[in-house]
């Protein structure tokens, strides 16, 4: 396994496809890129929220509410051992919910809010973590680039190993002229949607103890109107709304695109590649063709595909060349219909819990892929039996019976 497929657990080609055929971009590059994100070590007094204990839920409610201030009036009115109760009280005294005065209970602001909120809010000093921001804006990221098990944030060694590496496609790294920009923390606080980004409650106290460049890997799909970016976090099958907002409007990113490579050298490359492919199939007569928008695609007849040729499955599919790519076409209809078979055979048969609506939405994506007219379950459920598909005929038998 090589690098970049280490880096990303999804091929290339299934980018473009969501791409082009779920978003609408007509895609005109594809780049492996690593963007420059700031690993930021801070030390606050951190605020959680968390769901109560059944227990200190009521006791919450008997002081703030029931007028009761001491254990034994606790333990009276909710029918509860004293013991019990005096342990739960001891807890929400050590987590800053409950004081003592005289022999007298009361919730401090703390526990008043946690009551009226309905959550219990812990408050760590001093607390010590992690955050991460977008390095082109500063902006913060979201809580799925926080899974260590999913995301890849290179640094050091493995940066050098990654930037070194021969392999396709090769990774580059986005650089950045200016640091960190600390108001980036204060603008934290003003967070409404503060789960979605991974931060706490609250945040107090705030200092920055420690400020690192990591990288990101990404892939961006440029197309002639508009841009998107895929994550790991989102395996391929969606783009990363964030990120992909953020490239949109750095000025820096889209110059270097711009500058990559020149239109025609770039054309230049992709008709040799082509072309090369094209005399591996044996196909001499067939020359690459380029649509309108710029897209390059090969179309091969339908003696191409079958049993002694290539796979159907391969219709509407796209080749890479550098971050350019090509795509293999058939203009004859029945190749297509099979195509649609197979790839929802790959899809589907081997997924036992997919549901009516997932499913239709994928039978749409790919007739668009294919140039299709967009079929029923029924007269999809008739071709896959035809054609030996059971796995596929069997899933789209319970489909039907699911409701619309």
């Amino acid at each position: 396994m090589t690098t970049a497929q280490r880096l990303m657990p999804f091929p290339e080609e299934r980018v473009l496809e969501d791409a082009a055929f779920a978003h609408g971009i007509v895609p005109t590059r594809l780049y492996a890129l690593l963007l420059p994100v700031w690993q930021v070590e801070i030390r606050a007094d951190v605020t959680e929220g968390e769901d109560f204990f059944l227990i200190d839920r009521f006791l919450g409610r008997g002081l703030r509410h029931g007028r009761l201030h001491t254990v034994d009036e606790l333990a009276t009115f909710f029918a509860l051992d004293r013991a019990l109760v005096s342990q739960a009280v001891r807890f929400l005294t050590a987590i800053g919910h409950v004081r003592e005065s005289g022999g007298r209970l009361a919730l401090t602001s703390l526990g008043q809010r946690s009551v009226d909120d309905d959550i219990r809010y812990v408050v760590t000093r001093q607390d010590r973590r992690k955050l991460y921001f977008e390095a082109l804006s500063c902006t913060p990221l979201i809580r799925a680039h926080y899974d260590e098990e999913v995301v890849t944030l290179l640094s050091g060694d493995r940066l050098s190993q990654v930037t070194r590496s021969n392999h396709y496609p090769r990774f580059t790294p986005l650089l950045v002229t200016s640091g960190f920009d600390r108001l980036a923390l204060d603008r934290l606080k003003n967070r409404e949607d503060r789960i979605r980004f991974n931060l706490p409650v609250a945040l107090d106290a705030l200092e920055s103890l420690d400020e690192q460049l990591v990288f990101l890997p990404v892939y961006l799909v440029r197309g002639r109107k508009g841009l998107l970016v895929y994550g790991q976090a989102g395996a391929g099958l969606a783009p990363d709304p964030e990120l992909s907002e953020l490239c949109a409007r750095a000025p820096e990113l889209t110059h270097i695109l711009d500058n990559e490579e020149k239109e025609d050298e770039a054309d230049d490359r992709i008709q040799r590649a082509a072309q090369n492919w094209i005399r591996k199939q044996e196909f001499a007569s067939v020359a690459p063709e380029q649509d309108d928008d710029g897209a390059w695609s090969v179309s091969l007849p339908a003696a191409a595909f079958g049993d002694n040729g290539l796979p159907v499955s391969r219709i509407g599919t796209y080749r890479m060349v550098g971050s350019r790519f090509f795509r293999v076409w058939c203009p004859a209809e029945t190749p297509r219909k099979r195509a649609l078979l197979d790839r929802l055979d790959q899809r589907l048969g081997s997924r036992r819990q997919v549901t009516r609506r997932e499913a239709e939405d994928l039978i749409a994506r790919l007739s668009r892929q294919l140039d299709l007219e967009i079929p029923d379950l029924s007269t999809l459920r008739g071709g896959a039996e035809k054609t030996g598909l059971s796995g596929l005929a069997a899933q789209l038998a319970r489909l039907e019976e699911e409701p619309k």
